[in-house]
Order: structure tokens, then C-alpha cells, then sequence
């Protein structure tokens, strides 16, 4: 039986290359990975998206990672799914999350304001409508009360949602409600801590310990040639503690890197790393331990141990960017990850 693993892709080229990512996620599906989930953010949407990779595919699960709960409605999400997961035979996972203030204020024109009942009130209003229930709630943001329903039958009465997640506060939440939880740039060492928080928050609410699985999403960079792989892993993680906000650099600090992070935002002041990109400056301030705690790189053997590592430490389910390469290439590397 195959290793659990996911991939994650966007439509961020021509045509041409979503063609070749198609292509790619019907080779993930033969060797076993288990779900590909699609990113969103002010490009094309990945709704569209997740319908090609329905009607080219017939077992790998289809997930937003993540559906943003802003912008569209918890009804216009949930007829939205609910299709698509019509389309799809049945395999559908819903991954929400906040986005950030920036994106949600400037891009969807609307105010980034109670991010975390938001989110729950999301979850509540989808389950429902996917139930096939009428639509009576009385929440703090939605009042819904003309008792609408669901005009089509969904294949399933319940659709997974998994919630992306890196503060207490929504994790505490997400635990009241969702079937899995979403991290990304999370510590190896404070998965199972975590996941402990988080079952505790789920018994408290009446539902069982293990009610929410772990989706992680995992830096991951195949590159023999050491030096270079640090510095393609340390991209992201550099870009989003200096330039994304506060959620970032507060989950680190909390997890044991506050000086860290610290000395990196510093850094960047003057060493301005470009898009998903990294400095010399910022790499020595984040040092190797941190990027050995948020990134997995070298060369294929050395990150399908580190991938097992994670496993081992509290990830159900990783979820990785899909390979590079020809379609062969993509076939060994996910081959070797999920044997």
C-alpha cells in the first residue's frame, strides 16, 4: 500500500504548461498519490482547475489548498463543492483558510475582520447545506433564515474540510469543527505537541481525540548539490517571515525561533530578498536549525527520509509542490516518495 502523499499544483503559466500538469497529476494518480490540492490567489481561479483534473483523473482526491473565506459566500462554496464533487465521483476534500488582510482588503475589496468565526461559521453553513439540511443558522456574521435547501443531491453527505491553520486560537477552532488541520511552515519537532493541542480542544468539544488529521504542507527541494538545495528551501519560508504579514513570524516565535526571526526581518531592511526568494544576509539569521525544522532538501533518498521523518512525527498526510521535470521524473521522484 502506498505512502500517503499529496501534491500540490496552480495554473500559473500558458496553457501549454497546465496541460503538462494535467499530465503530471495522471501520473502522481498511477503511482498512488493520494489527493492533489490546488492553490488560489490573484491569478487564475482553481476551481476551473480541479474540473479538468476530475474529468482527466478517476481516484486521486481533489482539494482546494486553500478556498480563501472571502470572496465567495459559504452557499456559493458549498453548491461549488458540492458539484464538483458530483463531477468527481465522490472526491472532493474542501480546504479553507483566511488569506491574508492584503489580499482579502485589496484584492476581494473586503474587510479582513473576524478571521476565525468567520472561518468556523464557513464550515458550519457548508456541512449543512452539503447535509442536505435546511439552512436555519444564526451565527455571528451569517443570519440565514428562509430555511433554503440544496436543489441536487450531493454523492456524499458530508465532504472532508480541512482548515488552514497556525495560530491557537484557530487551531482551538478548527478542532471544534473540521475534519483535518492545514499548516504550513510548521516545526517538525511541534507537530505532536500540536496535534495533542488540537485533540484536546476536539474531546473538549465532544468529539473524538482523533477527529482531526494533520495536512501538512512541506517545503520539498531534490537537489544532490547541497548548498544550492538550502538556498531554493530557504526561499519561501524567508519570504513569508519577512514579507507576509505577522502570522508567519509570530508562529516561529512562538515556536522556539523568536530571536530568529527576529534577526531575519532586521536583515531584510537592508537585504530585501525578491519574491520567494532569500539573501545571503537572511539565511545566516535564520541559521540551520530553523531551516532544518521548516524545509525538507537534497538529494531524492535524504528527502523521502525526511518526508518519512514527518510522517513518524505527527503528518498524516504530507502534501508537497509537485516535482519538476519530464513526466518520467515525475514518476520516479513520487514513485520513490510514496514506496
Amino acid at each position: 500500500m502506498p505512502r500517503r502523499l499529496a501534491v500540490g499544483v496552480g495554473f500559473t503559466g500558458s496553457p501549454e504548461q497546465n496541460r503538462q500538469t494535467i499530465e503530471k497529476i495522471k501520473v502522481a494518480e498511477e503511482v498512488g498519490v493520494e489527493a492533489v490540492f490546488t492553490a488560489e490567489t490573484w491569478g487564475r481561479d482553481q476551481f476551473s482547475l480541479l474540473t479538468q483534473i476530475a474529468l482527466n483523473t478517476s481516484k486521486i482526491k481533489l482539494g482546494t489548498g486553500i478556498a480563501p473565506v472571502y470572496g465567495r459566500s459559504p452557499a456559493v462554496l458549498a453548491m461549488t463543492f458540492a458539484t464538483l464533487d458530483e463531477l468527481s465521483g465522490g472526491r472532493v476534500i474542501i480546504g479553507l483558510g483566511t488569506s491574508g488582510n492584503r489580499v482579502i482588503e485589496h484584492w476581494h475589496g473586503e474587510k479582513f475582520s473576524k478571521p476565525i468565526r468567520r472561518t468556523k461559521e464557513y464550515v458550519e453553513i457548508i456541512n449543512m447545506i452539503i447535509s442536505g439540511e435546511k439552512l436555519f443558522y444564526d451565527g455571528e456574521i451569517f443570519k440565514l433564515q428562509r430555511g433554503f435547501k440544496l436543489l441536487f443531491e450531493p454523492p456524499r453527505k458530508h465532504i472532508p474540510i480541512y482548515v488552514a491553520s497556525i495560530s491557537p486560537k484557530s487551531m482551538e477552532s478548527l478542532a471544534t469543527c473540521a475534519d483535518g488541520w492545514m499548516p504550513i511552515y510548521w516545526p517538525k519537532s511541534k507537530y505532536r505537541e500540536a496535534k495533542e493541542f488540537i485533540s484536546r480542544a476536539a474531546v473538549a468539544a465532544g468529539r473524538p481525540a482523533d477527529a482531526v488529521e494533520c495536512v501538512a504542507q512541506l517545503t520539498v527541494v531534490i537537489n544532490p548539490d547541497i548548498e544550492k538545495a538550502k538556498v531554493q528551501a530557504a526561499g519561501p519560508i524567508s519570504w513569508y517571515v519577512t514579507n507576509m504579514g505577522d502570522f508567519y513570524h509570530e508562529m516561529l516565535a512562538r515556536n522556539g525561533f523568536a530571536e530568529e526571526v527576529a534577526a531575519m526581518r532586521k536583515a531584510a531592511e537592508t537585504s530585501k530578498p525578491m519574491p520567494f526568494g532569500t539573501t545571503p544576509e537572511i539565511m545566516a539569521a535564520m541559521g540551520d536549525r530553523m531551516l532544518d525544522e521548516t524545509a525538507v532538501y537534497g538529494d531524492l533518498e535524504t528527502v523521502a527520509a525526511g518526508i518519512e521523518e514527518r510522517r513518524q512525527l505527527g503528518v498524516d498526510l504530507p502534501v508537497i509542490t509537485m516535482p519538476q521535470g519530464t513526466l518520467n521524473e515525475v514518476e520516479r521522484i513520487l514513485g520513490t516518495l510514496v514506496a
